[in-house]
C-alpha cells in the first residue's frame, strides 16, 4: 500500500504520531470523516474468522469497496482464541496456521499495512531451553506463513499474558525478522506489576504500534484513558524518542472531539 499519512498527534515540539481508530463492524467506518481527519483504521471484524471462504467473501468484498477511496493506514486484527502456533500437537498447529494464513490473505486483499496477532506466550513456561525451543518453533511458523502468503506488510505481535516485557523481547529477538514488530497493548500492560515506562524501555527498539486504552487494574475494560494517562504516554514516547502508530482501542462518541481531547492533554 505504500506509506500513508494519518492524523498527526502532537507530542512536545517535534514528535508527531499517526493515529488509527479500531472498529468492530463495517458500519463504524465513515470513510469521509476518517479521510478528513487523516485517521487510519484498525479492522477488528475478522477476529472470529471462519475457515469457510464463503463466510468471509461478502464481508471482505464490502470492506474492499469501502476502502477503495481510503487514504490512510489500514490495519487488521487477526484471530487469537485458542490458537497456538508453537503447539506440540500437530493438529492444533495446523488449525492455527490455517486461521493465521486466512487472516493474512484477507489483509493482502484489503491492502493492509499492518496485521496484529497476539503473542500466545505462556508466562508459566519458564524453563530456558523449553522457552527457546518454543520461540524457535514460532520463528519457523512465521517464516512459513510469510513465505506462503507473500504478505509485504508488517506483522505486529501483541502482549497479552506476559508478566514482563522481557518475555516479548526474547520472542521478537528470537524471530529476528524485520517485518515482525511489536504492538504494545497499554491496557494489557496495566494489568501487570511493571510500570509502563519499563515496558517501553525494554521494547522500544521493536515497538511499531500501540493499542491505547485503560482499565481498573483488575480486568481488561478497554475504557478511555484519562488525561494523566495520555500525558504519561506522550511524555514517555518523547523521552525515548519512539514514533509508533497509536491505535485507539476504546469506545467514544465523537472522533474529532476525542482527537482534540488527546492533543490537549
Amino acid at each position: 500500500m505504500g506509506k500513508v499519512r494519518a492524523f498527526e498527534f502532537i507530542v512536545g515540539d517535534e514528535n508527531m504520531f499517526k493515529i488509527v481508530k479500531c472498529i468492530k463492524a463495517i458500519e463504524e467506518l465513515n470513510v469521509g470523516e476518517f479521510n478528513s481527519l487523516n485517521i487510519g483504521v484498525e479492522i477488528q471484524d475478522f477476529i472470529r474468522i471462519s475457515l469457510d471462504d464463503k463466510c468471509n467473501e461478502s464481508k471482505v468484498n464490502a470492506y474492499k469497496e469501502l476502502l477503495r477511496n481510503f487514504r490512510n493506514i489500514v490495519s487488521l486484527h487477526g484471530p487469537f482464541l485458542d490458537l497456538r502456533p508453537a503447539s506440540p500437537d500437530p493438529d492444533i498447529r495446523r488449525i492455527s496456521c490455517n486461521k493465521y494464513l486466512k487472516a493474512i490473505n484477507i489483509a493482502k486483499e484489503l491492502k493492509a499495512n499492518y496485521i496484529v496477532f497476539h503473542s500466545q506466550i505462556n508466562p508459566h513456561i519458564n524453563e530456558p531451553s523449553l522457552k527457546r525451543t518454543l520461540y524457535l518453533q514460532t520463528r519457523d511458523f512465521w517464516i512459513d506463513i510469510i513465505t506462503e502468503s507473500g504478505y509485504e506488510g508488517v506483522i505486529l505481535i501483541e502482549n497479552v499474558f506476559e508478566d514482563t516485557p522481557r518475555l516479548l523481547r526474547e520472542y521478537i529477538e528470537t524471530i529476528n525478522m524485520p517485518n515482525v514488530r511489536i504492538n504494545l497493548d497499554i491496557g494489557h500492560a496495566m494489568l501487570k506489576e511493571s510500570p509502563l515506562e519499563y515496558w517501553i524501555v525494554e521494547l522500544k527498539d521493536y515497538i511499531e504500534y500501540i493499542h491505547v486504552h485503560s482499565n481498573n487494574g483488575i480486568y481488561d475494560e478497554h475504557k478511555a484513558p484519562n488525561t494523566n494517562e495520555i500525558k504519561e504516554l506522550k511524555d514517555l514516547l518523547q523521552k525515548y524518542n519512539i514514533n509508533p502508530v497509536l491505535s485507539l482501542e476504546y469506545v467514544f462518541d465523537d472522533l474529532k472531539d476525542e482527537i482534540n481531547r488527546l492533543n490537549l492533554c
